[in-house]
């Protein structure tokens, strides 16, 4: 039984090189990739105003093109979402999704239009004023808001964030979001949950028990090196949890990336476009996801080849036990 839950947990991408016999026996024993993403994710600008130092973005924007999605482009990714029944609905990717002043609008008008979804959202917090919260409450849209907040202490915060955001006035809105968010019902209204990236910089047990004492959920999650974006990532790491390769990730079979222009990545840790599947304005998220560019990447990574596609080879995440969930 643990064998073929093994074998369950990998995926099977058909290919006329395998004998009929492989075929029956990987199309029963492993999981089948959907025809169209379980999971869209896609950003609706590329700006972030924080410079985490577990993040590869204030290193490669420079070198990346910079914009906001067109609103033709975002109703186009919305109608074919709503087409297909996508699950799950993360309206950013590389960036600060409340940067947008049209994001709270935005998520209304995903809700609207595919109902079923849940619509999950991650913030850095840093711009959940009183209009934004007061818009998140009295909508009854968003699924979950995960807040990337990084420790609870000024000195290993302010650290990590290199000194892009400000301890104080990030946790202010954060507990002002909490406060008028149990007035409103709680998780009645949406899931909130804490996160935070486990490394030396933070002391994350203390953290995730403070968030938990102001009765919201909270969890950390291990560090990885974004596809070998983050050089630094092995001194960062807890001591006790060294880096070691990532080989069994389920991004590339389930979730679509979409930048702010329609590009299509491999992976969220694609901050320089080193593999872009195709462009969904040009064509469309159907087609892009079952390019022969896409299915002969998701080939190599399910037959063990991940030396051959860029990221997946440099890959690494932190060995992980405890409370921390990766997704």
């Amino acid at each position: 039984m643990e064998a073929l839950k093994t074998l369950k947990s990998r995926y099977y991408v058909p290919s006329e090189e395998d004998s009929f016999a492989g075929r029956m026996w990987r199309s029963t024993t492993r999981r089948h990739v959907p025809s169209f993403p379980r999971t869209v994710q896609f950003e609706t600008h590329s700006a972030c105003n924080a410079a985490c130092v577990f993040c590869p973005y204030p290193d490669t924007i420079e070198s990346q093109p910079k914009g906001r999605m067109k609103p033709e482009l975002f109703e186009k990714i919305v109608d074919e979402m709503a087409r297909y029944g996508v699950r799950r609905i993360s309206p950013y990717l590389n960036n600060e999704p409340f940067l947008d002043p049209e994001m709270v609008e935005r998520i209304r008008e995903i809700h609207r239009r595919i109902p079923e979804a849940k619509i999950v959202l991650t913030t850095n917090g840093s711009r959940l004023d009183d209009k934004t919260v007061d818009g998140l409450l009295q909508m009854d849209a968003l699924h979950a808001l995960y807040i990337s907040f990084q420790g609870v202490e000024k000195a290993g915060y302010e650290a990590t964030m290199r000194g892009s955001l400000v301890f104080e006035k990030t946790l202010a809105n954060v507990e002002n979001l909490i406060g008028k968010w149990k007035a409103a019902g709680g998780e009645k209204r949406f899931k909130i949950v804490v996160t935070m990236v486990a490394t030396n910089l933070i002391d994350t047990d203390k953290a995730v028990a403070f968030w938990r004492s102001k009765g919201v959920q909270s969890k950390w999650t291990p560090l990885e090196n974004r596809g070998g974006n983050i050089v630094i990532a092995s001194t960062l790491a807890p001591s006790h949890k060294p880096l070691r390769r990532f080989a069994n990730c389920t991004r590339l079979f389930k979730q679509a990336y979409i930048l702010w222009n329609g590009d299509m990545v491999l992976c969220c840790t694609d901050y320089t476009r080193k593999v872009v599947l195709g462009n969904v304005d040009e064509t469309s998220i159907l087609d892009v996801w079952n390019s022969p560019k896409a299915v002969q990447i998701r080939r190599l990574y399910a037959e063990g080849f991940m030396d051959k596609i860029p990221l997946c080879k440099d890959c690494q995440i932190c060995d992980s036990t405890g409370d921390e969930e990766f997704e």
